[in-house]
């Protein structure tokens, strides 16, 4: 988790920040982003997100599930993946699914439900952790 906060350039939020978030939008996520120290962050005509982790392109869908909660998506191709390893993934690791997809493509997928409320904090949890899971993820299908 330390090595995914200095990576991200990490900042804590202040101690009066207590929103609870039970919809979220793209102009939210993208600050929460950019807080992290994210760079390569572009909104779609969906109200999604496509932001850069790791040199890949990783999509934050918002709009898509009228912002009542959070998928990030990463699907890569040209890679050895096949649904061995994608079945291991699934059985050592939580908080992600991994499977393949209709291309032959391992994808790498994370959802936050906001039903009931979160705070930010719980937002920028879930993205560290997906930044860490997508780190581990790529050295599995290289």
């Amino acid at each position: 988790v330390v090595t995914a906060m200095m990576l991200l350039g990490c900042v804590t939020a202040q101690a009066g920040d207590t929103a609870v978030y039970e919809t979220i939008d793209a102009l939210q996520v993208r600050g929460t982003l950019q807080d992290l120290g994210v760079t390569g962050i572009e909104i779609d005509q969906d109200d999604d997100i496509i932001v850069q982790m790791l040199g890949y392109n990783v999509l934050v869908l918002i709009g898509s599930y009228e912002n009542t909660s959070l998928q990030m998506n990463f699907a890569v191709s040209g890679t050895e993946a096949n649904l061995r390893m994608m079945n291991e993934w699934n059985r050592s690791k939580r908080y992600s699914t991994a499977s393949i997809d209709d291309d032959g493509d391992p994808v790498l997928e994370s959802d936050l439900d906001l039903a009931g409320g979160v705070t930010r904090a719980r937002v920028e949890d879930f993205i560290l952790t997906y930044y860490m899971l997508l780190e581990a993820f790529l050295e599995v299908i290289s």
